[in-house]
């Protein structure tokens, strides 16, 4: 690797990511033409056609389901959506379902639900496997009480960030594999329907990321962390937001980040010729273990008198 020091590092990867991120921001259609990400296809959810995607599970909803990331639902919650919703279809249903609250301390999950239900329903949910999950009785009463209202068959659609667990969640629902998943983002490349019963049919989509930069993109998930160009700076972000954690799970002390690469390398055989420590391919193991929740970190919820934030 030619950088050997964190501050190099820092500056080549900022240089990266601002040359990446141009055009990186907004919803299709608002103020300039959105422009696709060139970064390998590293950032999912951000094309022009997956925003269309995205419209077209909402115009064909009556009830939209915002699928969150228990480890922090103000960063993984679209604005943009909402903002649609309010303009556009008003009369439609929103409900927050926060997953993965396995991952997450009980009494946490208990604040966030609070915190979300000033304005909209909202559950919790997580979607291990097909034996082992929460909430689905909560979220298919739910449905049935809205097609009750309806009087007729409800369409239910999913949308939120790639890697949140709208496909798992949906397959949960019905108790058998019905949409592809795999524990990277992007996975679900288009929107299809599933019958769930008579009255209720389900429909899964594309994860959307409205998120201004790439760094955010990978601190929740929102990227294909082997198309990284340079993936030792933003393992440095998550060392930075979960330095003890990382050090609990992998038995490592450090003093900084890239001291933390070396021992890592060194503990688990990740050694190039010539005995020198292989800090990318290490680093992107790191970041796929942060992506799949191995590594404990959740944001903390806010105070009874703060609103909840939310990206664009």
């Amino acid at each position: 690797m030619d950088c050997s020091t964190l501050e190099e590092l820092k500056a080549k990867a900022e240089s990266k990511r601002v040359e990446a991120m141009q055009g990186l921001s907004g919803l299709p259609g608002e103020g300039s033409a959105a422009k696709e990400v060139h970064c390998s296809d590293a950032v999912r959810g951000q094309s022009r056609r997956i925003w269309n995607e995205l419209y077209n599970v909402i115009d064909c909803s009556d009830v939209v389901i915002h699928v969150l990331d228990a480890r922090d639902p103000p960063g993984t919650r679209c604005a943009s959506v909402e903002k649609y919703l309010d303009k556009h279809a008003p009369f439609k249903y929103l409900v927050y379902l926060i997953n993965k609250v396995d991952l997450v301390p009980t009494g946490v999950t208990a604040r966030w639900l609070k915190a979300f239900s000033t304005k909209h329903p909202v559950l919790a949910y997580h979607s291990n496997s097909l034996t082992n999950f929460y909430g689905q009785e909560n979220l298919i009463g739910l449905l049935r009480q809205y097609s009750h209202l309806k009087k007729r068959q409800v369409a239910v659609g999913f949308v939120g960030y790639p890697n949140v667990g709208k496909s798992s969640i949906i397959n949960t629902l019905r108790r058998r594999v019905v949409c592809s998943v795999a524990p990277v983002p992007g996975q679900t490349k288009v929107y299809q329907y599933i019958t769930l019963t008579k009255k209720i049919y389900l429909i899964d989509s594309p994860g959307v990321v409205p998120t201004s930069t790439l760094e955010e993109a990978v601190l929740r998930g929102a990227m294909r962390v082997e198309n990284l160009e340079d993936p030792e700076y933003f393992f440095m972000r998550v060392y930075e937001k979960a330095k003890d954690a990382m050090e609990k799970v992998y038995g490592i002390s450090s003093v900084e980040a890239l001291d933390f690469l070396e021992k890592y390398c060194r503990k688990f055989g990740k050694i190039s010729r010539g005995g020198v420590c292989n800090l990318d391919a290490a680093s992107k193991l790191l970041l796929h273990d942060w992506i799949r929740g191995k590594i404990p970190f959740y944001v903390a919820p806010p105070s009874v008198e703060e609103e909840v934030p939310c990206t664009q």
